[in-house]
């Protein structure tokens, strides 16, 4: 095979505006610790970039230099306080990603803090208290603000920010771990245009969001992820304060997350019932047995997360059958142990089976909005049926219509269940799979074949795969579109090219 590589680009700058990763968590973290990412640039097939976009690109290129240069820099400044404001989120976010430590305080604070939106995250090193209370001065233009992984300020410091910004829609404190009663309040009181609330790995009771939910009518993203205080008995107070009033309804909520929070299943069910206009659940890791099939068949459900909970397998085919919208849907690790992360590799209390996935299969292969799926962490997948079974079943008719599969950590997958991915009719249409993820899987080289049926593909991930250099090749040269390769622990793939083998 041709060993005509494509070169990795030194110092590549991040798309203009590119989207983040925030809320964005892989599920088989816990099965490999190591990373060795192999990256390239691949030609743009896309619409030429504006004017704009191409100078942003260039100044961000250029920077170190000019940092460098006591003339430059002070030039350089003048020029930045000119930029107008809707340009000044997306060039900030370009700097952030390329040259975090050159972004002082005083530059931050004088030049970024304006414009439509501000994101701090706790890894600008320069970053602290004086940053984040320079934020106010942004006042009636602000529209989104996001403050991520800040663990050492107190929630006293995120509400004295809020009531400087009455035009606020949109509100992210992601793993602000202090965040509380305080900033809740202060949202509610001084934010009233809120349509998003983030408050994912903070400290937010319960009973604070009562004014978030009574004052804020446009509310359609609430996340409250892994708030450790959120347990039947904080809830109760929730409930008493709103719930209690049968008419009451969050019509405009279209995205809940409730990921990995401690609540039974009879106060999650009491919250699903006053949202029926649902597109977007996440209920992973939680203590849900049964899926309140009414509430969710009568919303319009697009994206469904139920990693690692306890329900059964005939309530999983009962609910997805009754979701012909669905476009997302992740049943990683479905077993008895819900409410934990430990659930993810216990093939013990592994509960979806290849019976289960046949008759998935049967359901989704006939749903046309399908484009993202993940079973990963399901052990006991493939550990029943020979040759290409349920495992190839799904791949052939669900997996190769799908724009993102992952199959992480199903250690009985072979190479010949990826035989789905041959062309299929006498039209030789390729499988629509963008990032296909078979870390900690039982695939090699006998994959290659099948793997190079995937011109889309943009992300391949093969951690701990027997996979080889010599398989590699192959793929390499029939996705043009590839850019990461996950090598992680690939043994076939010496150690100093798992993270190069696009210069090989």
């Amino acid at each position: 095979p041709s060993k005509r590589l494509a070169k990795r680009r030194k110092g590549e700058v991040p798309a203009f505006g590119a989207e983040t990763q925030d809320d964005r968590v892989n599920l088989a973290s816990s099965l490999s610790t190591a990373s060795a990412f192999s990256t390239r640039s691949v030609s743009s097939t896309g619409p030429i970039p504006n004017l704009s976009a191409l100078c942003a690109r260039s100044f961000v290129s250029n920077l170190r230099a000019l940092h460098e240069r006591r003339d430059d820099w002070e030039s350089t400044l003048k020029w930045l306080k000119l930029i107008p404001d809707n340009l000044v989120p997306k060039l900030f976010a370009m700097l952030r990603s390329s040259c975090p430590e050159i972004l002082t305080n005083a530059m931050i604070t004088s030049y970024f803090l304006r414009g439509p939106s501000i994101v701090l995250t706790s890894d600008l090193p320069a970053v602290n208290k004086i940053t984040i209370l320079a934020v106010p001065g942004a006042g009636n233009s602000l529209h989104e603000l996001h403050f991520t992984g800040f663990v050492k300020f107190a929630d006293s410091v995120f509400a004295t920010v809020l009531p400087s910004l009455p035009s606020l829609k949109v509100l992210v404190l992601r793993g602000c771990v202090k965040v509380g009663s305080a900033t809740a309040e202060a949202a509610a009181r001084s934010c009233p245009l809120l349509s998003t609330v983030n408050f994912n790995y903070t400290a937010v009771p319960p009973v604070a969001l009562v004014p978030l939910l009574k004052i804020c009518p446009d509310l359609k993203v609430l996340k409250l992820a892994g708030i450790p205080n959120w347990t039947d008995a904080t809830f109760a107070k929730l409930s008493s304060a709103v719930f209690q009033d049968e008419s009451f309804k969050l019509r405009n909520i279209q995205t809940l997350k409730l990921r990995h929070l401690g609540l039974s299943e009879s106060s999650i069910s009491s919250f699903l019932a006053r949202c029926p206009n649902l597109i977007r659940l996440d209920l992973s890791f939680t203590h849900v047995h049964r899926p309140l099939l009414v509430v969710l068949t009568e919303a319009r459900i697009e994206k469904l997360s139920l990693t690692s909970t306890a329900i059964s397998s005939v309530d999983i085919v009962a609910l997805v059958s009754s979701l012909p919208h669905i476009k997302y849907l992740a049943l990683g690790a479905l077993g008895d142990r819900q409410g934990s992360s430990v659930a993810i590799g216990n093939t013990s209390a592994m509960t979806m089976t290849d019976q289960t996935l046949e008759s998935l299969t049967d359901v989704l292969k006939d749903f046309g909005q399908l484009e993202k799926i993940s079973l990963v962490g399901n052990t006991k997948l493939g550990a029943t049926f020979r040759g290409s079974g349920a495992l190839g079943y799904f791949i052939q008719c669900v997996g190769r219509k799908c724009k993102y599969l992952n199959l992480s950590g199903v250690h009985h997958l072979q190479s010949l269940h990826l035989s789905g991915l041959l062309p299929q009719d006498a039209e030789n249409q390729p499988p629509r799979l963008e990032q296909l993820i078979l870390n900690n899987t039982g695939v090699d080289d006998d994959a290659t074949p099948y793997l190079a049926c995937c011109p889309n593909l943009v992300v391949l991930e093969l951690a701990g795969t027997k996979i080889s250099s010599a398989g590699l090749f192959s793929v390499i040269d029939a996705c043009p579109k590839l850019q990461t390769l996950n090598l992680t622990s690939c043994r076939g793939v010496s150690v100093t090219d798992r993270r190069r083998f696009f210069e090989v």
